[in-house]
């Protein structure tokens, strides 16, 4: 048995034997005995920890928004800090609950709801090199997001986002009976693996090519 479920039992006992008591003495001191196993029953016994309903509802209602991207930025490093600036008139004026931020080893998510009527977003999948995201933080000023970022070294960003390997110079995987071949196959590659930017800029290279060669 417990000690809380031991506290249990002496406080039923006793509150049982009590009722039966003529004497004051007697009964001050079991009144005084019950307030001591009260309190050590109190002290003993797990407290639940519930998240609030409207807390689950605000969560819940966070996931399903849509959200506007942030494009126009401004960076700049030094040693291993990275700051990123977003411009955004009165910000400051917004209430603290509706920016919320996110960081990971390698990502960072800056939502804010309610501005000027919508919800905005800025996002970095994946970034240049590796974050100490414990350390990173944001900062909100009366017109603006300062978003710090910690690198995990001293190493210097060409840019914010992940620079991926445009071609593989393995020189295995080339094709020496077709060297042609090879090269359709690194733009295929190139472009299976690119985001958006990049997709348009293959895409937009290849219709030129095309159009050169008159096949368009």
């Amino acid at each position: 048995m417990s000690e809380l479920e031991e506290l249990q039992h002496d406080l039923a006992e006793i509150q049982q034997v009590i009722t039966t008591l003529k004497r004051k003495s007697n009964v001050d001191y079991l009144n005084n005995r019950i307030k001591y196993l009260e309190n050590s029953i109190k002290i003993l016994t797990p407290q639940k920890v519930e998240q609030p309903q409207q807390q689950q509802q605000q969560q819940k209602e966070q996931d399903n928004l849509q959200y506007q991207g942030i494009t126009k930025y401004a960076w700049d490093q030094e040693g291993n800090k990275v700051k990123v600036f977003l411009n955004l008139e009165g910000i400051g004026q917004l209430p603290k609950e509706n920016i919320n931020s996110q960081f990971t080893s390698n990502s960072v998510d800056v939502k804010v709801k309610g501005y000027k009527g919508l919800n905005h977003r800025f996002s970095i999948k994946k970034t240049f090199d590796e974050l100490k995201d414990k350390d990173c933080s944001i900062k909100v000023t009366n017109n603006s997001i300062v978003i710090n970022l910690i690198k995990k070294d001293q190493k210097n960003w060409d840019q914010l986002n992940f620079k991926e390997k445009l071609i593989d110079t393995d020189p295995s995987k080339v094709d020496k009976q077709d060297p042609q071949a090879s090269l359709m196959n690194m733009m295929k590659e190139m472009y299976q693996n690119g985001d958006d930017d990049m997709k348009r800029t293959i895409a937009q290279a290849w219709s030129k090519s095309q159009t050169e060669k008159g096949l368009q």
